[in-house]
């Protein structure tokens, strides 16, 4: 495996990880999930800055999810 992080820091930091509780690792999962989603979001409004709430929704079901479960959900894209 390439990695730029040394053997004896990787080996401290998967101990860490291997000491975590399940609860805590589920609460990291979901944290690092909100953090992509606010990302995603951000990284949208930069580019689109007019771009309403309910766009941004149906992107990220397109995202997730893909464009047709998108359209069984929100309908075609411009009311096509």
């Amino acid at each position: 495996m390439n990695s730029d992080t040394d053997e004896k820091s990787r080996a401290v930091w998967l101990r860490l990880q291997r000491a975590r509780t399940p609860g805590q690792q589920i609460a990291r999962a979901l944290e690092m999930t909100a953090l992509v989603r606010s990302m995603f979001v951000a990284n949208l409004r930069r580019e689109e800055p007019g771009i309403s709430e309910a766009e941004i929704k149906r992107r990220m079901v397109e995202c997730y999810y893909g464009v047709e479960r998108a359209e069984k959900m929100y309908g075609p894209r411009g009311g096509e």
